[in-house]
């Protein structure tokens, strides 16, 4: 691949100081595009699972979505597992009630009725749900996260507002090499993620209610979030608004009028979920683990498996003789549902044998991913460019692989060193285990929203046949280096 003079230096550095030759930048030995599913049929297996709706961990779009993934893996020959969960599964449905609404005296009669409602972005996810009447009390302004003065709050519902936490990437990554060439990797990112990851303060001052204001993002932009995710029951029921109605609330607050929130959900006790590991066995005892979650609320977050779909179908019409080694599926549950179920973490518990014998390691998410971010203070649009895919792994071996590997593809990359905390997703856990990982993780703006259309709208079928080819590519590359070099 192309490389700038920067990457370059710091490219060629890295592979003397560890004996690693330089691979050629054209296909791998072994690759055979025309045996990668088609285009046409990874998107349109994209598009039936966007029509599952949201696949909140053991709800009934991802079992669905599990189900299938399993039965398809079997189908190309695999040996096929699960590994059972159980949470208490909460969920707002389609049947249940978000509301925020103005509530005034109804005069003379005595008694209070609605005065008009307030428009909502998206609710806290496992905050707590009220009876369909809802919570009704003052609005009382608590001020900013991280410091909101909750002295008044008891008995009332709080208003609070934030502002988007930054990412210094220039901070928490250094790049081994970018794609394509003079594509400048950013050095501060923004995503549209809350940043108030715990509402149990607010339960603790005896508000009966939260609403959260978003600042400094697009009111288009915070619409749908699911945000945030993976967060124990917090006991008392919050839900976020947009800049604008959080300007407007603010003068109610400031008036101590009463609201009535609403928030009805459904709380399901032991509910199952299950991870599926698909094993294709290969020459050797070694393994490669590919690896991604199952759970999600849109059609990108989490569509890895789709792509790990492909790949097993690929390999598997490769000879066992030609696979140098064995390619391990773990297809996880419980992204979304931490505190319950452990995700990568329990296939690493459940299944030591194949974790010692793992040379390799690739997770794969958040596929065709177009860039979309707040170009005006109001307006949220397409760049007209690919989402960055950020591939994180401390190990100079496989950054070459992946580096090579890209050649020719339509992804806008950044293979990157953690060298500072920054995080592998799914794979942390696999890299902390001493296995050489790289983690692929696109982020972009609306990786946790869950919009009607699943933010398909904002994907492209040709970049994530594209990216997929360059995981096939990404393996062949993989099962010609030495455990060593892997490594780096």
């Amino acid at each position: 691949m192309a490389y700038s003079r920067r990457s370059f230096l710091k490219w060629t550095a890295a592979m003397s100081a560890l004996g690693v030759p330089r691979l050629r930048a054209a296909a791998p030995d072994g690759f055979k595009s025309d045996l990668l599913p088609s285009q046409h049929e990874i998107w349109d297996q994209q598009k039936w699972m966007a029509q599952l709706g949201p696949k909140y961990t053991g709800n009934k779009a991802h079992t669905e979505f599990v189900d299938f993934l399993a039965r398809s893996m079997t189908s190309f020959g695999l040996e096929v597992q699960r590994d059972r969960y159980t949470l208490p599964r909460w969920e707002v449905g389609p049947g249940d009630r978000v509301r925020l609404e103005r509530v005034e005296a109804a005069g003379e009669g005595g008694g209070s009725k609605p005065s008009g409602s307030f428009p909502i972005s998206s609710y806290f996810p496992y905050s707590g749900e009220t009876s369909t009447s809802g919570v009704t009390g003052e609005l009382v302004y608590a001020g900013t996260h991280p410091k909101p003065d909750l002295s008044a709050v008891n008995g009332r519902i709080a208003l609070v507002d934030f502002a988007v936490n930054a990412r210094d990437w220039s901070h928490l990554y250094t790049p081994w090499a970018i794609h394509p060439a003079g594509e400048s990797f950013p050095s501060v990112v923004r995503p549209a993620r809350a940043a108030i990851s715990d509402l149990t303060p607010f339960h603790k001052a005896g508000a009966i209610g939260v609403v959260i204001a978003w600042t400094d993002v697009s009111d288009e932009n915070a619409r749908d979030q699911y945000t945030p995710f993976s967060r124990p029951p917090q006991g008392i029921p919050g839900v976020y608004v947009d800049r604008s109605t959080g300007v407007k609330l603010r003068e109610h607050a400031a008036r101590r009028d009463t609201f009535t929130l609403t928030l009805t959900a459904t709380v399901t006790p032991d509910t199952p979920t299950d991870t599926v590991i698909a094993v294709l066995p290969g020459a050797g005892d070694e393994v490669v683990i590919l690896n991604t979650h199952t759970d999600g609320p849109n059609a990108t977050e989490e569509n890895g498996a789709l792509g790990l779909l492909a790949l097993a179908k690929y390999f598997s019409k490769i000879p066992k003789a030609q696979r140098r080694r064995t390619l391990v599926f773990p297809m996880t549950t419980g992204h979304f549902a931490g505190p319950w179920v452990p995700s990568i973490r329990g296939f690493i518990e459940k299944h030591p044998d194949l974790v010692k014998r793992a040379v390799a390691a690739v997770t794969v998410e958040h596929l065709g991913c177009r860039e979309w971010l707040d170009v005006a203070p109001d307006h949220y649009a397409a760049t007209g460019k690919n989402e960055w895919s950020v591939a994180i792994t401390p190990n100079a071996g496989m950054a070459k692989a992946l580096a090579d590997s890209l050649d020719g593809s339509l992804d806008r990359a950044a293979v990157v060193n953690p060298v500072n905390g920054g995080f592998l997703g799914e794979g942390n856990s696999l890299s902390r285990a001493g296995i050489p990982t790289i983690g692929y993780i696109p982020q972009p703006n609306y990786l946790l929203a869950a919009p009607a259309d699943a933010c398909i709208s904002k994907m492209s079928p040709e970049l994530m046949h594209s990216q997929i080819t360059v995981f096939a590519k990404l393996v062949h590359q993989i099962n010609g280096l030495s455990a060593a070099e892997l490594k780096g």
